[in-house]
């Protein structure tokens, strides 16, 4: 196909094909939408997000299922199948040309729903990118396109996945850019916007529009020295927690030579155990963060909550469970930028305040944790419609993001998650001879 086509062709196909892939990627995120619900509409009359409003025998035994079930489901399987997440995208695409098996997606798919479900610490978007780049992938392999044509569509699938799940096409594209092929392609950017662009109106035609929290205003920030010194210690804030985060999986990378069935086991207990005394953590946790933009106080002290989140999500993710890390650095991020609010102004931070340093921090944690300041800032903005916040945030992110790589020599999550592994994190170096590669 690639001699019969010339560049016009080429990239009218990508372009149509492309869209099918963003729609692909749509429908895919509405049905795990749909899926998570039916818990929600089990037990917790319709609210995905209530799980703290259970009986606490129902609290401890949602996540103690779930892992027991993901135990199950994992252990028929054989190991190459059971290797997913956004990490195992970028390796694919440095090692593999881009070829995405298919059962690595549709395991990808099945477990991140047991999980989701059982209230586990993570979120679907990793996921989605997985699915969506498998959906990618499978269609350029279909279709017998060049090397150079399969990582356009599988980028198309990734943009589509973000954009699906919180409704940010832009967002989608630069999180393709930045986070899975680490640099900006011109030749790529028709097709993914378009991707993005149709994935997202999907989404919005079957779920409606997707709001992770609601607030009436932010405030309009004043740069002056107290302003400053405030947006400094969050960033500071964010950099140490970022750091906590990743050093936390790090540690628990070195284990997971333990058998499947213990370290899953292991997260059910612990998260059972968070679940009977600070419930707040348990799934997404965005209902936490809604309720103290609504001026509500939480049935635990914040900084509990935030640290039980952050060290939750962490286990959970370093022990192998396969989930997402981009919602839960949302909200471990708009916490972190509440607590630093209400620090900073000693009981003075109204509610458009908060709001503001919330939304601060849920893009600077983002940013930092995968090294993508635009793909932060512009999600953010898409999902709030708050242009105001654009100059404070850009202050915000590129000083968390220049303390994490300078002072605590770290890179994305995902970049370093490949480096332990022995594997080459740029995904923009191609390996055109397999045979060449001594794999891990």
């Amino acid at each position: 196909m690639q001699q019969r086509l010339n560049a016009s062709d080429a990239l009218l196909l990508l372009s149509l094909v492309g869209i099918c892939v963003g729609v692909a990627c749509a429908l895919s995120m509405v049905l795990l939408h749909w899926l998570l619900h039916l818990p929600a509409l089990l037990f917790m009359e319709g609210n995905i997000e209530g799980f703290e409003d259970l009986p606490i025998l129902l609290r401890v035994l949602f996540p103690l299922v779930a892992c027991f079930i993901l135990v199950l489901f994992m252990h028929y399987l054989p190991k190459k199948w059971q290797k997913v997440g956004v990490p195992y995208v970028i390796e694919r695409l440095n090692y593999h040309k881009g070829n995405l098996p298919l059962m690595n997606g549709l395991v990808q798919f099945i477990s991140a729903g047991i999980a989701l479900m059982g209230g586990l610490s993570i979120g679907k978007e990793g996921p989605a990118v997985h699915v969506g780049a498998t959906f990618g992938s499978r269609i350029a392999m279909r279709l017998g396109l060049p090397q150079k044509h399969v990582e356009v569509l599988v980028a198309c699938g990734v943009a589509g996945a973000i954009s699906a799940a919180f409704q940010t096409p832009l967002a989608g594209v630069l999180f393709a850019l930045e986070v899975i092929f680490l640099e900006y392609q011109i030749a790529i950017i028709l097709p993914v916007i378009l991707s993005a662009v149709f994935s997202m109106a999907v989404s919005h035609l079957l779920l409606g529009p997707i709001t992770l929290f609601s607030f009436d205003r932010v405030a309009v920030l004043v740069l002056n020295a107290d302003t400053i010194m405030a947006l400094l210690f969050l960033s500071l804030a964010v950099a140490l927690l970022a750091g906590v985060f990743f050093r936390t999986q790090e540690l628990l990378w070195r284990v997971n030579h333990w058998p499947l069935a213990w370290r899953f086991m292991l997260v059910g207990v612990v998260t059972a155990i968070c679940a009977a005394f600070v419930p707040e953590v348990l799934g997404a946790g965005y209902d936490s963060l809604e309720r103290l933009l609504a001026g509500v106080e939480l049935t635990h002290i914040l900084i509990v909550v935030l640290l039980t989140k952050v060290l939750l999500t962490a286990f959970t993710i370093g022990l192998g469970i396969p989930g997402g890390m981009t919602g839960p650095t949302f909200l471990m991020g708009g916490l972190i930028g509440v607590q630093v609010a209400l620090w900073s102004f000693a009981g003075e931070a109204d509610l458009e305040v908060i709001s503001l340093f919330a939304l601060l921090g849920m893009s600077a944690m983002m940013a930092t944790s995968f090294q993508a300041p635009l793909t932060g800032l512009i999600a953010i903005v898409e999902m709030t419609h708050s242009p105001e916040i654009v100059l404070p945030a850009m202050l915000v992110i590129a000083t968390s993001c220049v303390i994490t790589r300078v002072v605590f020599k770290q890179d994305s999550i995902f970049v370093e998650r490949l480096t332990s592994l022995g594997l080459h994190s740029k995904a923009r170096i191609r390996v055109h001879n397999d045979s060449d590669i001594k794999h891990k």
